[in-house]
């Protein structure tokens, strides 16, 4: 595996608490925004652990059916079910030895919280169908973008398993916070997909570099991976001014700080109880259900580019319209 680039002090600073995380067996989690990479530092985790001769799995949270995931983790014996197949092997018995990678662990339902709650505890399973216990020999990592602490308050979230999970917490800072790191990150994507796509290489202007690392880059790093496979695609051979990038400045506006300005909603009001938790919690299941009213309504509806828009996998998005009583059109 090759190094995570980066030569910011952000970067040097999250890649020390890899090196520490990777010492030990403790759980990670690790936390940052969309496009950041997060499972590369979870692979680098993995790499620099005792772990690496086994294998590294990585399971997208948001991807797996409710109903199928404890087949999908666990796997099952013959007979577990109607139309099972001989035995299967789930996840966790693939990453036997080595780490299992449990990416959007935000997106996880309630009821399936508790399945891997005992796994991380106990370290230890049960196949469908099968009547013994099996051990488990493997690294846990989870990786979130969301707020775990405000999913907690909120009861979308078991606190038993955020803080079991939460042992090693790595904060992936956004590109914005590690400007340093643009210019060698560039570099090597296009160097990457230059000899990918057999293809001349493009050089930039002073004026485009300083746009580059003056630009607020919503999508990160893979934005940013992007942004040199589009100049490559279509400007290859070429000098690229700070015209022909392919960024979303002009059409998202920024605050005086350099971050996107989000569109204003109207003043929450709060709720009358008592009792901290219980406001917070009915101030962010209000934000939350008019956050999806408004993605859905500028997207005409449509679940898929809705999801896309707030940076989440379609599946991740559904559940918490299901969670905050809205229905698909």
């Amino acid at each position: 595996m090759p190094p995570i680039l980066g030569c910011s002090e952000a970067h040097r600073r999250t890649m020390r608490h890899v090196s520490a995380a990777a010492l030990n067996d403790a759980e990670v989690l690790i936390i940052g925004p969309t496009g950041v990479g997060k499972e590369l530092y979870a692979r680098q985790v993995h790499e620099e652990s005792k772990h690496r001769s086994g294998s590294f799995v990585a399971v997208n949270c948001g991807a797996l059916p409710t109903e199928l995931f404890e087949n999908e983790l666990f796997g099952h014996v013959a007979g577990a079910f109607t139309g099972a197949r001989p035995r299967q092997p789930g996840l966790v018995q693939q990453a036997e030895h080595g780490t299992l990678f449990l990416d959007e662990i935000d997106s996880l339902h309630l009821a399936n919280q508790v399945k891997l709650l005992r796994l991380i505890q106990e370290r230890e399973y049960r196949p469908l169908g099968d009547t013994r216990t099996r051990k488990a020999d493997l690294r846990i990592i989870a990786a979130t973008n969301a707020d775990l602490t405000e999913q907690a308050l909120a009861g979308r979230f078991r606190q038993d398993l955020f803080f079991r999970l939460r042992v090693i917490p790595i904060n992936v800072p956004p590109l914005r916070e590690r400007r340093d790191d643009i210019r060698p990150l560039l570099q090597h994507f296009l160097d990457r997909y230059s000899e990918q796509y057999r293809c001349s290489p493009v050089d930039l202007t002073a004026d485009a570099y300083s746009r580059l690392e003056n630009y607020t880059w919503p999508g990160n790093v893979r934005e940013l991976e992007n942004c040199a496979r589009y100049l490559l695609c279509t400007q290859a051979g070429k000098t690229i001014g700070p015209d022909q990038l392919p960024l979303l400045s002009a059409h998202i506006p920024a605050d005086p700080q350099g971050v996107p300005a989000p569109s204003q909603p109207a003043p929450t009001q709060l709720p009358s109880t008592g009792s901290f938790n219980v406001a917070k919690r009915e101030v962010v299941r209000a934000f939350e259900r008019r956050f999806l009213e408004e993605a859905l309504a500028r997207h005409d509806g449509n679940v898929s580019a809705a999801a896309r828009s707030a940076g989440k996998h379609r599946r991740a998005f559904f559940e918490l319209m299901r969670r905050n009583g809205l229905t698909e059109n």
